[in-house]
């Protein structure tokens, strides 16, 4: 555990042996005059046993707001969930535009965009470079471990509301998919969405049989094959999709992955794409179509009628992308999620902003729509 600043040297040590378990004392602690972001390790125990070796506690940092301190009021809460091959660092080591959680939560508060509440980044990182904060006996239960461990963690030591209606999910990229596919699917725990350029909402265009990369990645016989960093956005998905696989169509029998793969080696002719291009009108592979399956289950599109009903009980959900998204996949899937809530009537809001690519403006999204989308939609005490 880490305090930032506190009033004095004395109360510094005294707040460190106050809080050296994790768990705040509400007796004898003098309000203090900052907020304080904390990192901590918190236990994961449904992680135990992923074929992965990932440890069982999870580095996580809580922000607590000015006033927490000595004070018998509760919180709302809201759950960060980062993007791939990020971990819960990203949203205070200054990636995002030099965004930093605690400045830009007391900057907010103090300018009144936001009233106070506790934000949660929790971890999705694993020895793939990214979970989907998905259950599989491959990687472990990492919904699990959103849901019910880090929630509960929480809620027993922090002074949060301990009810759906003040806690909110929101994520980029992965996280943006973990926040749309929890929300979705727990609304007992979570009343209100927001999904920053979300990846993986419908297998469409560069997440489909088109996308080269998909030979490559049938071809590769080792996770060494994987180390180092991606210098290409084939190599990027070369990665991205084993971590799918291993999240989306495990199979712990099958080394060295332990998945099963949703595309197969084309037995006929086929045409890869020209030097620097991903797509291809004829791709050199084919569906293998019961994987396949699997991962049709995994993406928001094709699961949002069946889950209708849970997606009615969120009190708000936010999408959103850059004009200058990237992705191919997710300029297109995004609008089909936002078309397909409207055909079931499910109340939402969808905004393509100008200017922005997959990550240039988070900070700036995070300020201007998230903050006071989760001020309006979060139950406060």
């Amino acid at each position: 555990m880490r305090l930032n600043r506190v009033a004095s040297a004395a109360l510094a040590v005294l707040l460190c042996t106050l809080f050296s378990s994790g768990t705040l004392s509400q007796q004898g602690v003098a309000p203090t005059t900052t907020s304080r972001l904390l990192q901590l390790k918190v236990p994961a125990p449904s992680l135990k046993e992923n074929i992965l070796g990932d440890p069982t506690e999870q580095p996580i940092y809580v922000y607590l707001p000015l006033g927490y301190d000595g004070s018998t009021k509760r919180y709302p809460t809201l759950y960060l969930l980062h993007g791939f091959t990020a971990n819960s660092s990203v949203w205070i080591n200054g990636a995002y535009q030099g965004m930093k959680l605690q400045t830009l939560m007391d900057d907010s508060i103090k300018n009144g965009k936001v009233r106070e509440m506790i934000v949660v980044a929790a971890n999705g990182s694993n020895a793939y470079k990214g979970s989907f904060y998905t259950n599989s006996p491959v990687t472990g239960n990492w919904e699990d471990f959103i849901v019910r461990d880090l929630v509960t963690y929480v809620d027993t030591n922090y002074r949060t509301i301990p009810r759906a209606e003040s806690r909110g999910i929101a994520g980029h990229s992965m996280g943006g998919y973990g926040s749309v596919m929890l929300g979705m699917k727990h609304p007992e725990i979570f009343s209100a969405v927001y999904a920053l350029s979300p990846c993986c909402v419908a297998m469409e265009a560069d997440m489909s049989e088109a996308n080269s990369a998909w030979s490559g990645v049938l071809q590769l016989t080792s996770k060494d094959q994987l180390s180092g960093p991606s210098r290409s956005f084939a190599q990027f998905f070369h990665t991205a999709f084993i971590a799918m696989s291993a999240a989306f169509s495990p199979n712990p029998k099958r080394a060295p992955f332990f998945v099963d793969f949703p595309f197969e080696s084309k037995s006929g002719p086929c045409h890869p794409p020209a030097e620097g291009k991903l797509l291809t009108k004829t791709p050199c592979v084919q569906r293998n179509e019961p994987v396949y399956a699997k991962w049709r289950s995994k993406f928001p599109v094709y699961i949002a009628e069946a889950n209708k009903e849970n997606l009615k009980k969120l009190r708000g959900i936010f999408l959103d992308y850059g004009e200058r998204e990237e992705f191919e996949h997710i300029r297109m899937g995004v609008k089909l999620l936002s078309s397909t809530f409207s055909e079931l009537n499910i109340p939402h809001q969808f905004e393509v902003y100008a200017d922005g690519d997959h990550g240039s403006l988070i900070r700036q999204r995070i300020e201007t729509r998230l903050l006071p989308f989760f001020n309006e939609k979060l139950l406060f005490e």
